[in-house]
């Protein structure tokens, strides 16, 4: 099955008048338009490239709970009332060639293409990681700022995983790149098959490391093992031993199985004794962080942390000039995979906001408003505020221009108007590197004239976007399979051609967004002026 499509938003022309401000316009060299007014002049504020939801996967993990996905498989009768599960993909293996291939096109970008700035940023709006584990915290650490990285968590020397073909995983409901025996994904969906694949994902290679400064949002993937669930010491000795969960016993139900699993708290795991095991080399290194090691890591980032000890806060904030951004660390500490606000948190955010009055606001986090709905805490825990509470917050504030999120995993942008409609701030969500279309963004941020902010961002893809046909992926040669950029674009057609997304909330239109979701200029009145 092939479902191929690419969007593609460079090259643009740009042209700076004599007055400091700058005229745009699309060439017919590219690929998508930007749709609305562009401004005739424009004073730049700032130009951000916005990642997110990276979800560096070590996809040997024992603690992973893959299995679990195919219930949402379209030829598995229980589609019908499960429509997506998101414990699986059949590109996972290959996450940390997708950041480095969207590292080196990152750094492709030294300007803006619509306003023509030079970039003074890079935002990661979360989820880094995707399993909450140390070794993946440094596979992320280093692909951003360069070195030597693998994947190769357990033993090295084979592939104890879904996607290889060593002895303990012959279950035929996952993409397996180097051997089409008994697999159903190539009967069924038309998965390629790519000999070696397997094994090249996980070989070290050299990343390039972002040249821009960059800036890390925490998402909830980054705290809690699969996104959803606190980490206690039973799971991190599964996620460091020998047994890998891969599969449901005999007599359990689907109630059972995902009577935790939920996207608000409390949630939780299903039983482990609800869970079969398979034998796998254990690694140390795949313990579970915490939430000073997440902070520690982006320590040297350059900006303010918030309130309390340094090492336990992973909200902060940093000022470009006239622009003030404020990140927000929206996870729910306790589980669930949807955000929130805690009161500390929020009497931080709104005594910020009281100095800021001389500042145009960039909100930034992991979840979207929409999504701050998870208000569960344990008894004992005062609960967090959520999305009605924290929109009567950013009523009081009309200088907040831009809310830049990603979690959704799509494209996506939306005016949010305040209460009393008199004004409002453009909320911008960012595909994944995980799911199609594997893109990331710039943002750049204006004034004009006549007294107006305007904002223009355009996607672009990462650097391995030009292997594009399915057909020639068979015939792949060692020295691609040495290319971490060449895998990322084989990653890239795995994304496209994931059997659940062909329909459902998640089919890859729904991910993609339409069209003014991607390329587009917004406008505001300057509420400065």
């Amino acid at each position: 099955m092939q479902h191929l499509t690419n969007h593609v938003s460079l090259p643009f022309q740009r042209t700076t008048a004599a007055n400091g401000f700058t005229r745009t316009h699309l060439t017919k060299a590219s690929g998508e338009p930007v749709i609305g007014d562009a401004p005739t002049e424009v004073q730049p504020l700032a130009t951000f490239i916005h990642l997110s939801d990276l979800h560096i996967c070590d996809a040997k993990s024992p603690a992973r709970i893959e299995f679990l996905d195919r219930y949402a498989d379209p030829d598995y009768e229980t589609r019908a009332f499960i429509d997506y599960v998101g414990s699986y993909r059949p590109q996972e293996f290959l996450t940390l060639q997708v950041l480095e291939a969207m590292v080196q096109a990152s750094n492709a970008i030294q300007s803006g293409p619509l306003m023509g700035a030079g970039i003074d940023g890079v935002l990661i709006t979360g989820d880094v990681i995707d399993n909450g584990q140390a070794n993946e915290l440094e596979w992320y650490k280093t692909l951003l700022e360069g070195g030597q990285v693998s994947s190769a968590s357990g033993d090295s020397s084979v592939v104890e995983a879904a996607h290889g073909t060593h002895p303990n995983f012959t279950d035929p409901h996952y993409y397996k790149p180097d051997s089409s025996d008994g697999s159903r994904t190539d009967e069924l969906f038309g998965m390629v098959q790519v000999p070696g694949l397997a094994m090249a994902a996980q070989q070290p290679f050299q990343a390039t490391g972002l040249s821009h400064q960059w800036f890390a949002i925490h998402g909830n993937h980054d705290a809690m093992l699969q996104g959803m669930v606190q980490p206690n010491e039973e799971l991190n000795r599964i996620a460091t031993g020998d047994q890998k969960l891969s599969g449901v016993v005999d007599g359990v139900t689907l109630p059972q199985i995902f009577e935790e699993y939920q996207e608000l708290g409390p949630a939780g795991y299903p039983k482990l004794d609800y869970m079969t095991t398979t034998k796998v080399t254990p690694d140390a290194n795949r313990h579970f962080i915490q939430i000073e090691d997440w902070v520690q890591t982006h320590l040297e980032c350059g900006h303010d942390h918030g309130i309390g000890a340094e090492q336990k806060t992973a909200y902060w904030t940093k000022d470009f000039g006239q622009i003030r951004v404020i990140a927000l660390d929206s996870v729910n500490p306790h589980s669930g995979w949807q955000g929130c606000i805690d009161r500390e948190q929020l009497a931080w955010f709104q005594n910020l906001m009281a100095q800021s009055a001389d500042k145009y606001v960039v909100l930034t986090s992991h979840h979207p408003l929409e999504d701050f709905i998870n208000e569960y805490a344990p008894e004992g825990f005062e609960k967090p505020a959520i999305r009605d509470e924290f929109s009567a917050v950013l009523d009081q504030y009309s200088n907040i221009v831009l809310w830049v999120a990603g979690h959704v995993h799509d494209h996506s942008i939306k005016f949010n108007k305040s209460a009393a409609g008199d004004y409002g701030f453009w909320q911008i969500r960012t595909g994944s590197h995980m799911d199609w279309p594997q893109q990331s963004r710039v943002i750049e941020i204006g004034k004009t004239s006549d007294g107006r902010i305007a904002i223009g961002t355009v996607v672009f893809n990462h650097a391995g976007a030009q292997i594009l046909e399915l057909p020639q992926l068979a015939e792949t040669t060692d020295a691609q399979l040495s290319d971490p950029v060449y895998l990322a674009g084989i990653s890239r057609i795995l994304s496209v051609n994931d059997w659940q997304r062909f329909d459902g909330s998640n089919k890859l239109e729904v991910l993609e967004g339409q069209p003014e979701d991607r390329n587009a200029w917004l406008w505001l009145a300057d509420p400065l002026a």
